[in-house]
């Protein structure tokens, strides 16, 4: 119905939501298209930018509480149109994008903290939180989310869970799977499911984890209970400079094997040392960096930590290049997402971060890298600026950041130049021991590619769990590689 819904059927879901959530919240599909035009992704920019939207909803609706949440999604069900949940609109593979119409959810008002618990040091979150202003409120009492995604200026905390994002802190305190304990959930039969107060207990299959990284198939988050940390009393950083990239991966190994736990551990690789991070930090580097930064509530032990971290360094060929490198790249690390640093139309981006166990990391690297450089003719003057920034005690991460200065002006052509890349690298990933992707969801640019991530079998269980939760496909179909 959606995809053909005319200006009377329109009116009528705009009247019927306004029921719900009062007529000032909801938008038609002609304001809310000009309000709402999807996620941050090249994908979606590159859609707008010739007429053609990624994201086409045909109303907009706000609410502030669960139950409108639940009562809009109950609505959906009788009229058999879809749902899509937006967040902070910043993520950059067109997860968020409303491909079938429908109504789009716009979860920016539900922003309540509902308990801060300052023994337990948790809190219990609506998902429309954006994460720095969150970030910026908690450190007024000492305390501190730990999660620095790279998008925390336009990032919802909600966002983040159902991307199962990542930030600069990762490498100590996790991805977001790690960060939550519960969710708050609106079932997509509009249902309002609370989930088990503390996770991976002996009371049976782990439920949260099934929205995490879910991109809104299973259900909206409305609410969620996530770990804090204090405020740390020592930062330690440093910054080393190898030969060859192996020394720094060895060095990584090594660090994370042993049980080290630094908050920040990034690799570049020389293009990147030179032609990114040289650019905020200014100190002349020469060739592959790595950059450190300990923290703790104890700063004898972050200390010490820091220095068995550091001497590894140098046992593995590093040459030390003092601290300041690292207090600067903390300092300006979310500069390379604003302009001089930042792409824009015409030009062509993306990021294929892929993640792999220590046995398989290097030849990933090798791999992913080889096969995106060739990927496409050299006439497009493809850049490739990859660095390490999320390390694991079983493994690694990549983040290939590639660009074409100008790609065609014709809209299918720079697709498909596009799609020409990502699915180089994608299969090259696959090939190399590696997950098709590590931090930044899945989307519409690697939903072609859950089949060779799951295989049949997998799919046939998302799918049949897709069926079971919500058998009218009310939300977001056609996402995850599902019909």
């Amino acid at each position: 119905m959606s995809e053909i819904m005319n200006d009377g059927e329109m009116k009528s879901l705009v009247d019927a939501l306004g029921k719900i959530v009062g007529p000032s919240n909801v938008l038609d599909r002609y304001e809310g298209r000009k309000k709402f035009t999807g996620d941050q992704s090249w994908l979606t920019y590159v859609h707008a930018h010739y007429g053609k939207p990624l994201s086409v909803q045909d109303a907009v609706a706000t609410p502030h509480t669960t139950q409108e949440v639940a009562d809009i999604v109950k609505l959906a069900n009788k009229l058999r149109i879809p749902i899509t949940p937006m967040g902070g609109g910043s993520g950059v593979q067109g997860a968020a994008d409303a491909t079938r119409g429908g109504i789009m959810i716009n979860l920016r008002e539900m922003t309540k903290i509902r308990h801060l618990d300052k023994k337990s040091l948790t809190i219990t979150v609506e998902p429309g939180y954006n994460v720095k202003q969150f970030e910026e409120d908690l450190n007024k009492q000492g305390l501190s989310f730990t999660h620095y995604p790279a998008s925390a200026e336009w990032a919802s905390v909600g966002g983040c869970l159902a991307a199962r994002g990542s930030g600069v802190l990762s490498t100590k305190y996790g991805n977001i799977q790690d960060h939550v304990l519960s969710c708050e959930v609106v079932t997509p039969t509009g249902d309002i499911l609370q989930m088990p107060s503390v996770p991976k207990h002996a009371a049976g299959p782990e439920m949260t984890m099934l929205q995490v990284g879910a991109e809104g198939i299973f259900g909206i988050i409305t609410a969620c209970t996530i770990k804090l940390r204090n405020l740390p009393k020592r930062r330690n950083f440093n910054a080393f400079h190898f030969e060859t990239l192996a020394q720094g991966i060895e060095a990584g190994r090594q660090i994370m094997v042993t049980g080290l736990r630094p908050a920040v551990m990034r690799l570049y690789d020389k293009e990147a040392a030179l032609h990114s991070l040289e650019r905020a930090v200014a100190a002349g580097l020469k060739g592959v960096t790595k950059v450190l930064m300990f923290d703790g509530d104890h700063p004898t032990l972050t200390d010490a930590e820091a220095n068995v971290a550091y001497d590894i360094c140098r046992q593995n060929g590093g040459v030390e290049l003092g601290c300041q490198i690292g207090q600067t790249w903390w300092e300006k690390r979310y500069v390379f997402y604003h302009p001089p640093y930042a792409p824009y139309l015409p030009q062509m981006w993306c990021t294929m971060d892929t993640v792999a166990d220590f046995e398989h990391i290097e030849a990933t690297y090798d791999k992913v890298t080889h096969a995106m450089k060739n990927a496409i003719d050299p006439k497009w003057g493809l850049t490739l600026k990859t660095h390490f920034s999320h390390w694991y005690d079983w493994g690694s991460m990549i983040y290939p950041r590639w660009g074409v200065p100008k790609g065609p002006d014709d809209l299918d052509e720079a697709v498909a130049l596009h799609n020409k890349i990502i699915h180089a690298a994608t299969i090259a990933a696959h090939e190399a021991g590696a997950v098709i992707n590590d931090h930044h969801g899945v989307g519409l640019r690697l939903a072609p590619y859950m089949k060779l991530e799951l295989g049949d079998a997998g799919m046939k269980f998302m799918a049949g769990l897709k069926k079971g939760v919500d058998p009218l496909n009310i939300m977001c179909p056609g996402k995850m590689g599902l019909e």
